[in-house]
């Protein structure tokens, strides 16, 4: 008796403690100094304009904008309460380490105090950023609003008054190159007839400009270097100028074209001068010191987009800037340019490109072609000198108008070892661990190309729901990949114009899985693939050869007997030939800070197509390879994703996955490795990973020891959708609804109603949800997702639904429905 009363008193206890928190904690004014308020917020109140008597069409856009000019901002709320307020509240000023120090420097947040924000100074600022959006005569007051004894807000009513508009753009310019290139662009000009006038726009002209002229040579101009001029005038409008201003160097007003192109592949801080010393060696128009001899010149030519006696091109330049890093086998990239004063010096050699750059002719000789001649270019050059100097009163510059280029380029290391320890959870019952060692040299046979030789072994058991059926199993594999920074094909000089360098990848590879007592499988692969990034969201993957020859040894009688209760079994470890390729297609726009981003992808995979032309059948009907069937078949995957950040830390994810595969000839299926499957934990949550499908047909084996869950389709249609919230620290919360199902193309008659059919699929559908916790520590997120059936397909179709059956505290029907998925990374 005494022991249960001890446990009472406790109960009330901890029950006492959390109530004092509560109520002690909604005290948001504790802390609020005498003779002060708590800042709880502003507001902006918009005062629509006299003559249009309506808000204009970017209203959301200014009054947010103005709203995110406001300081300063009051304490930060989750869910609508002041908990990091609270906490602070809740603690004294420490003395040390402890629970005060804990809630008052690392968990809570100290009041904003309304004695910290600057009214009249806010209000100038609002009214500053209306001017920048054609508000002229706009005026912004504030006012305090009292709530309580402690708390107070501001509101800001802003009178936007008359709001301009661009009546005229016009373009100040003489006849000089410079001249007649920003008037021959006029009509991509930023700055629009009609539309409000906005200071975004001209500085957006600003960059057109400068953008354009870069590319015509004009290496030295700069925005500053333009001056865009407001006339108002009494109706409301403004008259625009664009000019260059009177005070712009000469060496910005010329174009300039490339010289000397010089790289150092084996630059090092700690060796500047040593690493920049050497015999030049000129390839395809290209200066290499490279003293250690690391790289062929070949690895460079297809990088280096600037070319000598070329116009200076800002995209040539960055592309070329990026083309090299991405060569993945330098750390650091620099390029310098500096001008050539003579163009029969070649300054090859260069140190420190942090320091001026230095001449250093050193006795080189000339191999340019052009010899002690003086350029041509330069007298065609000073001819326009006139010109320059009706826009600006100055001497012309002494330079050639060449300049030179130099790259150093800072190498990793070449060789790497890297190991990874794995760990994985199966919502089948299954555990398991891999080990994987790979070897890395970033620059075999010194062409940047990139080897990968991958040993890796693993183990799986089942621990628990032994209804899942399977056996402990182990798998080794070994590949090797070589990836070249080219393409790699017939055609000669094929070389997309991208920032992305495209690459060539041969790889081979051997697997075997053995599952104990009942079989093992071999599976050899080789494959050529071309990838290529077309911009920075679009990318392509080519395989034009994809051969997988899979060989099953060492199948037992207790397979034979599982191959009873489940004939489709026997697909998956069948012996055949997969000859074909594939072409992948992929949009992915997501970025942080993005309200709106997609992810799109589309795959086709053919396999058998050539072989079928060319090979006759056999006198049992099939088309083989040394004795070998081969698969024939057509795959097509569509994928779209739609993220969707619905406030701070709040993101909505939907996601559409269609598949189709149609087996023909030699294949009254996919291939086993190449069909479709659902469930598990990126998947269909609600159910085990492959134990839904097709169609409708139930394995009532699911319920014995005998089952491998393998049931697999050539049809799959899935939907998700996932809400994710951040809650604090790396935890984050989801909540989600998946739906889905596969089929197969035609009739089995071992798992009736299976066949997709457009009259009937919709009846199929499965349909789960649940909720989900996520440790996101940056470099690996784990991943807990509780998820239950809503729909059953396999049930009477007036029986599918069973949200009415729902019993959370019956044990048998959590073990049977409530399925718990843990994984590395989202789901999608």
């Amino acid at each position: 008796m005494r022991k249960a009363n001890s446990h009472i008193t406790i109960f009330f206890c901890i029950l006492f403690c959390l109530g004092y928190l509560v109520i002690s904690s909604c005290s948001t004014t504790r802390t609020v100094p005498e003779g002060d308020r708590l800042y709880t917020g502003s507001d902006v109140k918009w005062i629509t304009d006299t003559v249009t008597k309506k808000k204009p069409r970017d209203y959301s856009t200014l009054v947010d904008g103005m709203t995110k000019r406001i300081r300063p901002g009051r304490n930060r709320r989750f869910l609508g309460m002041p908990i990091k307020l609270w906490l602070y509240n809740l603690g004294n000023e420490p003395k040390g380490k402890g629970l005060n120090y804990l809630l008052r420097k690392k968990w809570g947040e100290p009041p904003v105090l309304l004695s910290q924000a600057k009214p009249d100074y806010t209000s100038k600022v609002l009214e500053g950023y209306l001017v920048d959006n054609g508000y002229f005569q706009s005026d912004v007051v504030s006012a305090v609003k009292n709530s309580g004894k402690k708390k107070a807000s501001i509101i800001y009513t802003a009178t936007p008054n008359h709001r301009y508009t661009i009546k005229t753009v016009a373009y100040i310019t003489d006849t000089s190159a410079i001249g007649r290139s920003m008037k021959e662009t006029r009509l991509e000009s930023s700055l629009i007839v009609g539309a409000p006038y906005s200071l975004d726009s001209i500085k957006a002209e600003r960059e057109r400009i400068h953008a354009m002229l870069k590319e015509q040579g004009y290496y030295y101009f700069t925005p500053d270097y333009l001056l865009v001029q407001a006339d108002s005038t009494q109706m409301g409008e403004v008259n625009l100028f664009v000019k260059i201003k009177d005070n712009t160097p000469l060496a910005a007003l010329r174009p300039y074209r490339m010289h000397d192109i010089t790289l150092f592949p084996d630059y090092s801080l700690d060796n500047d001068s040593g690493s920049t010393q050497g015999t030049p060696v000129r390839y395809k128009g290209l200066y290499i010191v490279d003293s250690a001899k690391r790289f062929k010149s070949t690895a460079f030519d297809r990088s280096v987009f600037l070319r000598p006696d070329s116009l200076y091109r800002l995209s040539s330049h960055n592309i070329t800037l990026q083309r090299l890093i991405n060569l993945g086998v330098f750390k650091f990239v620099k390029g310098q340019f500096s001008p050539v004063r003579d163009t029969s010096i070649h300054n090859i050699l260069g140190g420190d490109p942090n320091l001026p750059g230095r001449r250093n002719n050193a006795g080189r000789t000339d191999t340019s072609g052009r010899g002690n001649r003086r350029d041509p270019t330069y007298s065609r050059d000073t001819a326009l000198a006139s010109n320059y100097r009706a826009m600006v009163n100055n001497r012309i510059s002494l330079d050639s108008g060449w300049l030179d280029a130099k790259f150093y380029l800072t190498p990793y290391k070449r060789r790497s070892l890297q190991t990874e320890l794995r760990g994985t959870s199966k919502s089948n019952g299954f555990i398991g661990s891999e080990i994987r060692v790979t070897a890395k040299n970033r620059n075999w046979l010194r062409s940047a190309a990139l080897l990968e030789i991958g040993l890796r072994g693993g183990l799986e058991w089942q621990t628990g729901n032994k209804s899942a059926g399977g056996s402990n199993s182990y798998g080794f594999g070994a590949d090797a990949a070589v990836t070249f920074p080219r393409f790699i094909t017939p055609f000669r000089g094929l070389n997309i114009r991208t920032p992305y360098v495209p690459k060539t990848r041969i790889s081979a590879s051997y697997e075997l899985y053995s599952r104990a007592a009942l079989y093992n499988l071999n599976a050899y692969t080789l494959q050529l693939e071309y990838l290529w990034q077309r911009t920075q969201y679009l990318s392509h993957i080519f395989a034009p050869i994809a051969i997988t020859y899979v060989l099953p040894t060492k199948t037992t009688p207790a397979y034979d007997s599982i191959l009873v209760n489940d004939p489709s079994q026997r697909a998956s470890i069948e012996k055949q030939f997969i000859l074909g390729g594939n072409y992948t297609i992929t949009f992915n726009n997501q970025r942080p800070n993005r309200v709106h981003t997609f992810y799109l992808s589309g795959n086709l995979d053919i396999s058998g197509n050539l072989a079928g032309l060319l090979i006759p059948k056999n006198d049992t009907g099939q088309r083989t390879i040394l004795g070998n069937s081969f698969a024939q078949y057509e795959r097509l995957t569509l994928e779209g994703r739609h993220y969707w950040s619905i406030g701070r830390g709040k993101q909505w994810i939907n996601r559409l996955l269609l598949g189709y595969g149609l087996p023909y000839g030699n294949s009254t299926t996919l291939p086993f490795v190449k069909q479709f499957f659902t469930g598990g934990s990126s998947s269909i949550r609600a159910f085990r990973a492959r134990t839904l499908g097709p169609g409708s047909y139930y394995n009532k084996a699911q319920d014995t020891a005998v089952l491998l869950a393998n049931e697999a389709g050539d049809i799959k249609l899935e939907f998700n959708s996932e809400l994710r919230i951040h809650v604090a620290s790396v935890f984050n919360v989801a909540a989600f609804i998946d739906a889905g199902n596969i089929w197969l193309q035609k009739d089995v008659p071992d798992k009736p109603g299976s066949k997709f059919e457009f009259s009937s699929f919709y009846k199929q559908i499965a349909v789960g949800g649940g909720v989900g916790l996520r440790i996101d520590a940056s470099i690996v997120v784990v991943r807990l997702d509780l998820a239950m059936p809503f729909r059953v397909p396999y049930l009477p179709e007036n029986e599918r639904w069973v949200l009415n059956k729902i019993n959370f505290g019956d044990p048998d029907w959590r073990k049977k429905n409530l399925i718990l998925n843990i994984a590395i990374g989202y789901p999608f």
